[in-house]
Protein backbone atom coordinates (compact mmCIF):
# COMPACT_ATOMS: atom_id res chain seq x y z
CA UNK A 1 0.00 0.00 0.00
CA UNK A 2 2.76 2.56 0.74
CA UNK A 3 4.11 1.73 -2.34
CA UNK A 4 1.25 2.42 -4.27
CA UNK A 5 0.57 5.85 -2.32
CA UNK A 6 4.47 7.20 -2.72
CA UNK A 7 3.53 6.45 -7.17
CA UNK A 8 0.31 8.29 -6.31
CA UNK A 9 2.17 10.81 -5.19
CA UNK A 10 5.09 10.94 -7.90
CA UNK A 11 2.13 10.78 -10.56
CA UNK A 12 0.57 13.84 -8.96
CA UNK A 13 3.78 15.96 -8.59
CA UNK A 14 4.14 15.15 -12.36
CA UNK A 15 0.65 16.14 -12.83
CA UNK A 16 1.30 20.10 -13.90
CA UNK A 17 3.98 19.12 -16.22
CA UNK A 18 1.31 17.08 -18.08
CA UNK A 19 -0.83 20.19 -18.47
CA UNK A 20 -0.97 22.35 -21.87
CA UNK A 21 0.26 25.87 -21.40
CA UNK A 22 -2.17 27.46 -22.34
CA UNK A 23 -5.68 28.89 -22.05
CA UNK A 24 -9.09 28.32 -23.68
CA UNK A 25 -11.32 31.13 -23.45
CA UNK A 26 -15.06 30.74 -24.05
CA UNK A 27 -16.92 33.38 -25.14
CA UNK A 28 -20.77 33.77 -23.35
CA UNK A 29 -23.85 35.47 -23.15
CA UNK A 30 -25.78 35.64 -19.99
CA UNK A 31 -28.81 34.16 -21.20
CA UNK A 32 -26.77 30.42 -21.71
CA UNK A 33 -23.40 29.91 -19.28
CA UNK A 34 -22.68 25.88 -19.23
CA UNK A 35 -18.83 26.67 -19.36
CA UNK A 36 -18.06 24.25 -16.54
CA UNK A 37 -20.50 21.59 -17.78
CA UNK A 38 -18.08 21.77 -21.15
CA UNK A 39 -14.73 21.43 -19.13
CA UNK A 40 -16.53 18.88 -17.15
CA UNK A 41 -17.33 16.34 -19.72
CA UNK A 42 -14.36 17.15 -22.42
CA UNK A 43 -11.25 15.91 -20.82
CA UNK A 44 -9.06 17.72 -23.41
CA UNK A 45 -10.07 20.70 -21.75
CA UNK A 46 -9.36 19.68 -18.27
CA UNK A 47 -5.32 20.50 -19.86
CA UNK A 48 -5.93 24.09 -20.33
CA UNK A 49 -6.59 27.08 -18.17
CA UNK A 50 -10.02 27.94 -18.83
CA UNK A 51 -10.97 31.83 -19.44
CA UNK A 52 -14.68 33.13 -19.90
CA UNK A 53 -15.47 36.30 -21.63
CA UNK A 54 -18.92 37.61 -20.89
CA UNK A 55 -20.51 39.63 -23.38
CA UNK A 56 -22.55 41.72 -21.49
CA UNK A 57 -24.12 42.34 -17.60
CA UNK A 58 -26.46 39.99 -16.49
CA UNK A 59 -27.03 36.64 -14.32
CA UNK A 60 -27.37 33.34 -16.39
CA UNK A 61 -29.67 30.65 -15.16
CA UNK A 62 -27.71 27.38 -13.79
CA UNK A 63 -27.63 25.07 -16.42
CA UNK A 64 -24.33 23.46 -15.77
CA UNK A 65 -23.95 19.52 -15.27
CA UNK A 66 -20.40 19.81 -13.92
CA UNK A 67 -17.87 21.53 -11.88
CA UNK A 68 -14.93 23.19 -12.95
CA UNK A 69 -12.59 25.55 -12.13
CA UNK A 70 -12.55 29.28 -14.28
CA UNK A 71 -9.16 30.85 -14.30
CA UNK A 72 -9.89 34.12 -15.33
CA UNK A 73 -13.42 35.98 -15.92
CA UNK A 74 -14.28 39.29 -17.36
CA UNK A 75 -17.45 40.97 -18.52
CA UNK A 76 -18.17 44.13 -20.81
CA UNK A 77 -19.64 46.47 -17.98
CA UNK A 78 -22.55 47.32 -20.17
CA UNK A 79 -26.14 45.82 -20.37
CA UNK A 80 -26.17 46.58 -23.56
CA UNK A 81 -23.54 44.41 -26.59
CA UNK A 82 -21.02 46.27 -28.35
CA UNK A 83 -18.49 44.51 -29.84
CA UNK A 84 -16.11 47.10 -30.62
CA UNK A 85 -15.78 48.28 -27.75
CA UNK A 86 -15.97 44.24 -25.50
CA UNK A 87 -12.82 43.39 -28.08
CA UNK A 88 -10.98 46.52 -27.45
CA UNK A 89 -11.51 46.86 -23.81
CA UNK A 90 -10.86 42.90 -23.48
CA UNK A 91 -8.02 41.68 -25.69
CA UNK A 92 -5.04 43.55 -24.21
CA UNK A 93 -6.40 41.91 -20.78
CA UNK A 94 -6.39 37.85 -23.05
CA UNK A 95 -2.96 39.16 -24.31
CA UNK A 96 -1.49 39.64 -20.84
CA UNK A 97 -2.53 36.55 -18.77
CA UNK A 98 0.73 35.22 -18.76
CA UNK A 99 -0.48 31.64 -20.77
CA UNK A 100 -0.84 31.99 -24.56
CA UNK A 101 -4.60 31.52 -25.78
CA UNK A 102 -4.69 28.45 -28.11
CA UNK A 103 -8.71 28.83 -28.82
CA UNK A 104 -11.56 31.30 -28.44
CA UNK A 105 -14.99 29.62 -28.73
CA UNK A 106 -18.40 31.00 -28.86
CA UNK A 107 -21.23 29.38 -26.57
CA UNK A 108 -23.77 30.95 -28.42
CA UNK A 109 -25.60 33.44 -30.83
CA UNK A 110 -24.46 36.55 -29.34
CA UNK A 111 -21.19 35.60 -28.73
CA UNK A 112 -20.34 34.58 -32.41
CA UNK A 113 -19.33 38.87 -32.87
CA UNK A 114 -16.78 39.12 -30.15
CA UNK A 115 -15.32 35.16 -30.26
CA UNK A 116 -14.41 36.48 -34.30
CA UNK A 117 -12.97 39.62 -32.79
CA UNK A 118 -10.89 38.17 -30.23
CA UNK A 119 -9.68 35.37 -31.79
CA UNK A 120 -8.42 37.90 -34.71
CA UNK A 121 -6.84 39.92 -31.92
CA UNK A 122 -4.77 36.88 -30.24
CA UNK A 123 -4.42 35.08 -33.27
CA UNK A 124 -6.10 31.71 -33.04
CA UNK A 125 -8.34 29.99 -35.44
CA UNK A 126 -11.76 31.82 -36.35
CA UNK A 127 -14.05 33.31 -38.94
CA UNK A 128 -14.06 36.75 -40.51
CA UNK A 129 -15.25 39.44 -38.38
CA UNK A 130 -15.17 42.02 -41.29
CA UNK A 131 -15.96 42.37 -44.80
CA UNK A 132 -18.57 40.89 -46.47
CA UNK A 133 -18.70 38.00 -44.73
CA UNK A 134 -18.78 38.94 -41.30
CA UNK A 135 -22.42 38.87 -40.13
CA UNK A 136 -23.02 35.70 -42.54
CA UNK A 137 -23.41 33.42 -39.44
CA UNK A 138 -25.73 35.73 -37.46
CA UNK A 139 -27.59 38.30 -39.82
CA UNK A 140 -30.19 36.08 -41.71
CA UNK A 141 -30.37 38.55 -44.76
CA UNK A 142 -26.16 38.72 -45.47
CA UNK A 143 -26.27 34.66 -44.74
CA UNK A 144 -29.31 34.28 -47.44
CA UNK A 145 -27.15 36.60 -50.08
CA UNK A 146 -24.30 35.19 -49.11
CA UNK A 147 -26.03 31.65 -50.54
CA UNK A 148 -27.85 32.95 -53.25
CA UNK A 149 -24.35 34.66 -54.56
CA UNK A 150 -22.56 31.27 -54.41
CA UNK A 151 -25.45 30.09 -56.88
CA UNK A 152 -27.07 27.60 -54.11
CA UNK A 153 -30.97 27.51 -53.84
CA UNK A 154 -31.68 30.33 -51.09
CA UNK A 155 -34.64 31.69 -49.43
CA UNK A 156 -36.92 34.74 -51.39
CA UNK A 157 -36.84 37.45 -49.07
CA UNK A 158 -37.06 41.20 -48.27
CA UNK A 159 -35.36 43.61 -45.48
CA UNK A 160 -38.24 46.53 -44.86
CA UNK A 161 -38.21 49.09 -42.14
CA UNK A 162 -40.95 50.76 -42.93
CA UNK A 163 -44.35 49.18 -43.18
CA UNK A 164 -44.83 51.48 -46.62
CA UNK A 165 -41.81 49.13 -47.60
CA UNK A 166 -43.42 46.10 -46.02
CA UNK A 167 -46.63 46.57 -47.99
CA UNK A 168 -45.35 47.42 -51.31
CA UNK A 169 -43.29 43.93 -51.42
CA UNK A 170 -46.20 42.31 -50.41
CA UNK A 171 -48.35 43.44 -53.09
CA UNK A 172 -46.03 42.82 -55.42
CA UNK A 173 -45.82 38.56 -54.42
CA UNK A 174 -46.91 36.68 -57.42
CA UNK A 175 -48.89 34.10 -56.42
CA UNK A 176 -50.28 36.94 -54.01
CA UNK A 177 -50.40 36.49 -50.24
CA UNK A 178 -53.25 34.10 -48.80
CA UNK A 179 -53.78 31.34 -47.08
CA UNK A 180 -52.26 29.17 -49.78
CA UNK A 181 -48.93 31.55 -49.92
CA UNK A 182 -48.42 33.07 -46.88
CA UNK A 183 -45.10 34.59 -45.75
CA UNK A 184 -42.68 34.47 -42.55
CA UNK A 185 -41.82 37.62 -40.70
CA UNK A 186 -38.54 37.43 -38.68
CA UNK A 187 -35.71 39.65 -36.67
CA UNK A 188 -32.74 39.49 -38.69
CA UNK A 189 -31.21 38.22 -35.09
CA UNK A 190 -32.95 36.22 -33.64
CA UNK A 191 -32.67 32.86 -32.15
CA UNK A 192 -35.04 29.69 -30.83
CA UNK A 193 -37.94 31.22 -33.14
CA UNK A 194 -37.81 34.52 -31.62
CA UNK A 195 -39.90 37.04 -33.12
CA UNK A 196 -41.35 34.67 -35.93
CA UNK A 197 -44.63 35.37 -37.08
CA UNK A 198 -46.58 33.54 -40.40
CA UNK A 199 -48.54 36.15 -41.99
CA UNK A 200 -51.66 35.23 -45.21
CA UNK A 201 -53.17 38.88 -45.46
CA UNK A 202 -52.27 42.60 -45.82
CA UNK A 203 -54.59 42.95 -42.44
CA UNK A 204 -52.30 40.50 -40.17
CA UNK A 205 -49.61 41.66 -41.71
CA UNK A 206 -50.24 45.55 -40.60
CA UNK A 207 -51.60 43.90 -37.37
CA UNK A 208 -47.76 41.93 -37.01
CA UNK A 209 -46.04 45.46 -38.14
CA UNK A 210 -47.88 47.35 -35.78
CA UNK A 211 -46.59 45.09 -32.90
CA UNK A 212 -43.31 44.91 -34.14
CA UNK A 213 -42.90 48.99 -35.05
CA UNK A 214 -43.60 49.28 -31.11
CA UNK A 215 -40.93 46.77 -30.04
CA UNK A 216 -38.58 48.61 -32.56
CA UNK A 217 -37.12 50.90 -29.62
CA UNK A 218 -36.64 47.59 -27.28
CA UNK A 219 -34.57 44.93 -28.13
CA UNK A 220 -34.61 40.82 -28.54
CA UNK A 221 -33.61 38.80 -25.66
CA UNK A 222 -29.78 39.03 -26.47
CA UNK A 223 -29.94 42.66 -25.87
CA UNK A 224 -29.57 43.62 -29.52
CA UNK A 225 -31.44 46.98 -30.95
CA UNK A 226 -34.71 45.87 -33.12
CA UNK A 227 -34.77 48.02 -35.96
CA UNK A 228 -35.81 46.55 -38.80
CA UNK A 229 -37.45 43.05 -39.78
CA UNK A 230 -37.28 40.32 -42.61
CA UNK A 231 -40.06 39.40 -45.40
CA UNK A 232 -38.99 34.85 -46.05
CA UNK A 233 -41.44 33.35 -48.42
CA UNK A 234 -43.15 29.97 -46.59
CA UNK A 235 -41.47 26.83 -47.21
CA UNK A 236 -43.08 23.79 -47.24
CA UNK A 237 -41.13 20.25 -46.24
CA UNK A 238 -39.31 18.64 -44.14
CA UNK A 239 -36.66 20.90 -41.77
CA UNK A 240 -33.17 19.01 -40.78
CA UNK A 241 -30.55 20.41 -38.60
CA UNK A 242 -27.53 19.54 -39.44
CA UNK A 243 -24.24 19.57 -36.68
CA UNK A 244 -21.15 19.94 -37.79
CA UNK A 245 -17.30 21.05 -36.97
CA UNK A 246 -14.89 22.70 -39.27
CA UNK A 247 -11.06 23.27 -39.46
CA UNK A 248 -9.09 25.08 -41.73
CA UNK A 249 -11.81 24.98 -44.11
CA UNK A 250 -12.88 21.33 -43.94
CA UNK A 251 -16.12 20.06 -42.76
CA UNK A 252 -17.01 17.20 -40.87
CA UNK A 253 -20.52 16.24 -39.82
CA UNK A 254 -21.56 15.12 -36.46
CA UNK A 255 -25.25 14.45 -36.68
CA UNK A 256 -27.92 15.04 -39.17
CA UNK A 257 -31.53 15.44 -37.73
CA UNK A 258 -34.77 15.84 -38.44
CA UNK A 259 -36.88 18.12 -36.66
CA UNK A 260 -40.16 18.29 -36.11
CA UNK A 261 -41.69 21.54 -35.13
CA UNK A 262 -45.64 22.44 -35.23
CA UNK A 263 -47.60 25.67 -34.12
CA UNK A 264 -48.58 25.27 -30.50
CA UNK A 265 -48.16 27.07 -27.28
CA UNK A 266 -48.66 30.69 -29.08
CA UNK A 267 -46.18 29.96 -31.07
CA UNK A 268 -45.18 29.10 -35.11
CA UNK A 269 -42.82 26.61 -34.37
CA UNK A 270 -43.44 24.99 -31.06
CA UNK A 271 -40.70 21.81 -30.47
CA UNK A 272 -42.07 18.65 -30.70
CA UNK A 273 -38.71 16.72 -31.17
CA UNK A 274 -35.62 15.50 -33.21
CA UNK A 275 -35.26 11.93 -35.02
CA UNK A 276 -31.57 11.17 -36.04
CA UNK A 277 -31.15 10.64 -39.54
CA UNK A 278 -28.99 8.14 -41.52
CA UNK A 279 -26.20 9.62 -43.57
CA UNK A 280 -26.23 6.87 -46.00
CA UNK A 281 -29.77 7.81 -47.07
CA UNK A 282 -29.68 9.55 -50.65
CA UNK A 283 -31.86 12.75 -49.66
CA UNK A 284 -29.10 12.97 -46.10
CA UNK A 285 -26.16 12.95 -48.38
CA UNK A 286 -27.66 15.78 -50.77
CA UNK A 287 -28.27 17.65 -47.45
CA UNK A 288 -25.09 17.27 -46.77
CA UNK A 289 -23.23 18.16 -49.76
CA UNK A 290 -25.40 21.18 -49.60
CA UNK A 291 -24.57 22.56 -46.39
CA UNK A 292 -21.15 22.41 -46.45
CA UNK A 293 -21.07 24.28 -49.40
CA UNK A 294 -23.37 26.63 -47.19
CA UNK A 295 -20.32 26.66 -44.69
CA UNK A 296 -18.36 27.57 -47.96
CA UNK A 297 -20.05 30.39 -48.81
CA UNK A 298 -20.73 32.32 -45.64
CA UNK A 299 -16.86 31.72 -44.73
CA UNK A 300 -17.12 29.33 -41.95
CA UNK A 301 -14.08 28.11 -41.30
CA UNK A 302 -13.51 27.06 -37.85
CA UNK A 303 -15.26 26.41 -35.09
CA UNK A 304 -19.28 24.23 -34.98
CA UNK A 305 -22.36 25.14 -36.87
CA UNK A 306 -25.74 24.43 -36.46
CA UNK A 307 -27.84 24.96 -39.65
CA UNK A 308 -31.32 24.51 -40.25
CA UNK A 309 -32.54 23.55 -43.90
CA UNK A 310 -36.07 22.40 -45.31
CA UNK A 311 -36.26 20.10 -48.33
CA UNK A 312 -38.33 21.07 -50.81
CA UNK A 313 -40.01 18.50 -52.21
CA UNK A 314 -41.54 19.63 -55.28
CA UNK A 315 -37.60 20.82 -55.89
CA UNK A 316 -36.09 17.79 -54.70
CA UNK A 317 -33.37 20.20 -52.89
CA UNK A 318 -32.50 21.61 -49.71
CA UNK A 319 -32.46 25.67 -48.78
CA UNK A 320 -30.98 26.97 -45.40
CA UNK A 321 -33.19 29.05 -43.37
CA UNK A 322 -30.69 29.58 -40.55
CA UNK A 323 -27.21 28.91 -39.97
CA UNK A 324 -25.52 29.16 -36.26
CA UNK A 325 -22.14 29.77 -35.63
CA UNK A 326 -22.01 27.51 -32.36
CA UNK A 327 -22.75 24.26 -31.25
CA UNK A 328 -26.43 22.72 -30.93
CA UNK A 329 -28.03 24.03 -27.93
CA UNK A 330 -29.56 20.64 -27.00
CA UNK A 331 -26.66 20.37 -24.37
CA UNK A 332 -25.37 17.20 -22.09
CA UNK A 333 -27.93 15.72 -20.59
CA UNK A 334 -29.97 15.21 -23.77
CA UNK A 335 -29.32 15.60 -27.02
CA UNK A 336 -25.29 15.54 -27.28
CA UNK A 337 -25.42 12.05 -24.79
CA UNK A 338 -27.46 10.88 -27.63
CA UNK A 339 -25.40 11.62 -30.38
CA UNK A 340 -22.45 10.19 -28.76
CA UNK A 341 -25.09 7.23 -28.27
CA UNK A 342 -26.22 6.98 -31.76
CA UNK A 343 -22.69 7.55 -33.71
CA UNK A 344 -20.42 7.59 -31.33
CA UNK A 345 -19.29 11.36 -31.48
CA UNK A 346 -20.51 14.88 -29.62
CA UNK A 347 -20.50 17.87 -31.32
CA UNK A 348 -19.09 20.18 -28.59
CA UNK A 349 -16.12 16.91 -28.04
CA UNK A 350 -15.45 17.24 -31.76
CA UNK A 351 -15.34 21.19 -31.73
CA UNK A 352 -12.79 20.93 -28.78
CA UNK A 353 -11.09 18.67 -31.12
CA UNK A 354 -11.06 20.99 -34.22
CA UNK A 355 -9.48 23.87 -32.43
CA UNK A 356 -7.26 22.12 -30.08
CA UNK A 357 -5.88 18.56 -31.52
CA UNK A 358 -5.49 18.18 -35.70
CA UNK A 359 -4.80 14.70 -34.88
CA UNK A 360 -8.25 13.98 -33.30
CA UNK A 361 -10.10 15.84 -35.73
CA UNK A 362 -8.07 14.35 -39.19
CA UNK A 363 -9.19 10.84 -37.47
CA UNK A 364 -12.74 11.92 -37.67
CA UNK A 365 -14.96 10.24 -40.65
CA UNK A 366 -16.16 13.12 -42.65
CA UNK A 367 -19.71 11.58 -42.39
CA UNK A 368 -20.24 9.34 -39.47
CA UNK A 369 -21.88 5.98 -39.53
CA UNK A 370 -24.91 4.97 -37.54
CA UNK A 371 -24.30 2.92 -34.57
CA UNK A 372 -27.97 2.86 -33.51
CA UNK A 373 -30.90 4.85 -34.27
CA UNK A 374 -32.38 7.69 -31.80
CA UNK A 375 -34.52 10.44 -31.37
CA UNK A 376 -35.22 13.11 -28.35
CA UNK A 377 -38.77 14.45 -27.67
CA UNK A 378 -39.68 17.58 -25.84
CA UNK A 379 -42.90 16.97 -23.86
CA UNK A 380 -44.31 19.71 -22.64
CA UNK A 381 -47.38 21.28 -20.94
CA UNK A 382 -50.02 22.27 -23.46
CA UNK A 383 -52.34 24.26 -20.94
CA UNK A 384 -51.45 25.96 -17.42
CA UNK A 385 -52.42 24.38 -14.34
CA UNK A 386 -51.00 22.57 -11.56
CA UNK A 387 -49.08 19.28 -12.31
CA UNK A 388 -50.13 16.56 -10.35
CA UNK A 389 -48.14 13.97 -11.94
CA UNK A 390 -46.55 12.60 -15.43
CA UNK A 391 -48.35 9.14 -16.24
CA UNK A 392 -46.96 9.73 -19.98
CA UNK A 393 -43.14 8.93 -18.20
CA UNK A 394 -44.30 6.05 -17.10
CA UNK A 395 -45.55 4.46 -20.13
CA UNK A 396 -42.50 5.89 -21.87
CA UNK A 397 -40.29 3.57 -19.67
CA UNK A 398 -42.13 0.86 -20.45
CA UNK A 399 -41.63 1.16 -24.12
CA UNK A 400 -38.46 -1.08 -25.88
CA UNK A 401 -36.31 2.28 -27.00
CA UNK A 402 -36.46 4.04 -23.99
CA UNK A 403 -33.10 5.20 -23.31
CA UNK A 404 -33.07 7.91 -20.63
CA UNK A 405 -34.99 11.59 -19.83
CA UNK A 406 -34.40 14.74 -18.27
CA UNK A 407 -36.42 17.07 -16.74
CA UNK A 408 -35.55 21.05 -16.44
CA UNK A 409 -38.48 22.13 -14.94
CA UNK A 410 -41.36 19.87 -15.19
CA UNK A 411 -41.83 19.04 -11.68
CA UNK A 412 -44.87 17.21 -10.09
CA UNK A 413 -46.13 20.36 -7.89
CA UNK A 414 -45.03 22.97 -9.90
CA UNK A 415 -47.63 25.16 -10.72
CA UNK A 416 -47.79 25.93 -14.64
CA UNK A 417 -48.90 30.04 -14.86
CA UNK A 418 -47.62 30.45 -18.57
CA UNK A 419 -47.08 27.84 -21.33
CA UNK A 420 -43.80 26.94 -22.38
CA UNK A 421 -42.18 27.26 -25.81
CA UNK A 422 -39.21 26.16 -25.85
CA UNK A 423 -38.47 25.24 -21.61
CA UNK A 424 -39.31 24.11 -19.58
CA UNK A 425 -39.78 20.67 -20.36
CA UNK A 426 -39.05 16.66 -19.87
CA UNK A 427 -36.94 15.33 -22.43
CA UNK A 428 -37.44 12.40 -23.54
CA UNK A 429 -34.29 10.10 -25.36
CA UNK A 430 -35.00 6.79 -27.69
CA UNK A 431 -32.20 4.91 -28.98
CA UNK A 432 -32.37 1.07 -30.82
CA UNK A 433 -30.85 -0.42 -33.26
CA UNK A 434 -34.33 -0.92 -34.96
CA UNK A 435 -35.03 2.48 -37.18
CA UNK A 436 -38.93 0.84 -37.21
CA UNK A 437 -39.08 0.41 -33.34
CA UNK A 438 -37.85 4.30 -32.70
CA UNK A 439 -40.03 5.62 -35.09
CA UNK A 440 -43.24 3.61 -33.43
CA UNK A 441 -42.17 4.91 -29.74
CA UNK A 442 -41.55 8.36 -30.62
CA UNK A 443 -45.31 8.19 -32.57
CA UNK A 444 -47.19 6.92 -29.33
CA UNK A 445 -45.22 9.51 -26.89
CA UNK A 446 -46.54 12.50 -29.18
CA UNK A 447 -49.65 10.50 -29.73
CA UNK A 448 -50.24 10.62 -25.61
CA UNK A 449 -48.74 15.06 -25.77
CA UNK A 450 -51.67 15.70 -28.63
CA UNK A 451 -54.22 13.61 -26.20
CA UNK A 452 -53.43 15.13 -23.07
CA UNK A 453 -52.59 11.81 -21.66
CA UNK A 454 -48.60 12.91 -20.91
CA UNK A 455 -49.10 15.29 -17.81
CA UNK A 456 -51.95 15.24 -15.63
CA UNK A 457 -52.74 19.19 -14.98
CA UNK A 458 -55.52 20.34 -12.58
CA UNK A 459 -56.29 23.91 -11.82
CA UNK A 460 -53.79 25.82 -9.90
CA UNK A 461 -54.00 24.88 -6.24
CA UNK A 462 -55.87 28.25 -5.17
CA UNK A 463 -58.61 27.20 -6.84
CA UNK A 464 -58.35 22.81 -5.95
CA UNK A 465 -60.03 21.40 -3.15
CA UNK A 466 -57.73 19.48 -0.94
CA UNK A 467 -58.43 16.24 -2.29
CA UNK A 468 -57.07 17.25 -5.64
CA UNK A 469 -53.85 18.33 -3.92
CA UNK A 470 -53.26 14.57 -2.22
CA UNK A 471 -50.63 12.84 -3.94
CA UNK A 472 -50.09 9.43 -4.61
CA UNK A 473 -46.93 6.88 -3.57
CA UNK A 474 -45.50 5.51 -6.29
CA UNK A 475 -48.97 5.61 -8.13
CA UNK A 476 -50.27 2.81 -5.93
CA UNK A 477 -54.35 3.86 -5.31
CA UNK A 478 -55.09 3.79 -1.13
CA UNK A 479 -51.38 5.19 -0.06
CA UNK A 480 -52.32 9.19 -0.30
CA UNK A 481 -50.77 11.38 1.75
CA UNK A 482 -52.48 13.65 3.71
CA UNK A 483 -52.84 17.27 2.22
CA UNK A 484 -50.72 19.12 4.64
CA UNK A 485 -48.45 16.42 4.44
CA UNK A 486 -48.24 16.87 0.33
CA UNK A 487 -48.07 20.96 1.12
CA UNK A 488 -45.28 19.95 3.12
CA UNK A 489 -43.14 17.90 0.92
CA UNK A 490 -43.63 20.35 -2.06
CA UNK A 491 -42.26 23.43 0.10
CA UNK A 492 -39.61 21.30 1.33
CA UNK A 493 -38.68 20.27 -2.67
CA UNK A 494 -38.82 23.89 -3.64
CA UNK A 495 -36.28 25.16 -0.59
CA UNK A 496 -33.93 21.80 -1.91
CA UNK A 497 -34.04 23.41 -5.80
CA UNK A 498 -33.15 26.90 -4.11
CA UNK A 499 -30.19 25.40 -2.46
CA UNK A 500 -29.09 23.26 -4.99
CA UNK A 501 -29.46 26.37 -7.47
CA UNK A 502 -27.38 28.27 -5.30
CA UNK A 503 -24.23 25.54 -4.75
CA UNK A 504 -24.28 25.85 -8.81
CA UNK A 505 -23.04 29.44 -8.74
CA UNK A 506 -19.39 30.15 -9.29
CA UNK A 507 -17.33 32.51 -6.79
CA UNK A 508 -17.96 35.61 -8.63
CA UNK A 509 -13.91 36.94 -9.29
CA UNK A 510 -15.08 38.58 -12.53
CA UNK A 511 -13.26 41.72 -13.89
CA UNK A 512 -15.45 44.17 -14.96
CA UNK A 513 -14.24 46.14 -17.51
CA UNK A 514 -15.51 49.61 -18.29
CA UNK A 515 -16.55 51.18 -21.98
Amino acid sequence: MARVLGLLCLLHSFAPLLAEDGAVVFVVDPSWDCVESYVAHVPLLQKYKIVKVMTRLGTAPPCNMGRADIYRNFTFNSATPNDSAAAEGICPELLSLGVPVRAVIPTHDPAVYLADRLAVCVGVRGNPFEGPLAKARRDKWVMGEAVRKAGLRAVHEKVVSTWGEAKAYLQSLDPPLSPANPVIFKILEGSSSEGVNKVYSLGQAEARWRIFSSDTSGDNHFGDSIKKLLIQEFLQGDEYVIDSVSRDGVHKVVTVWNEELHPGNGVLDLYYGFKAMDPKDHKIQAIIEYANKVLDATGLQNGASDMEVFWLEEEGRPCVVDLNGRWTALMWHDGLALEQETVGNNQITATINAYLDGDAFDDMPLVPSMKQHGAILFTMARQTGFLRDTPGLAVAKKLPSYWGSYNDGMFVGTLIDKLPTSHPCLFILLAHRQKAVVDEDYDRIIGLENSGAWFDIVQSPGNTSLAALRSNVDGLPGQRLPAIAALAMLAAAAVFTLFAMSMQKVRDDTEYLAI
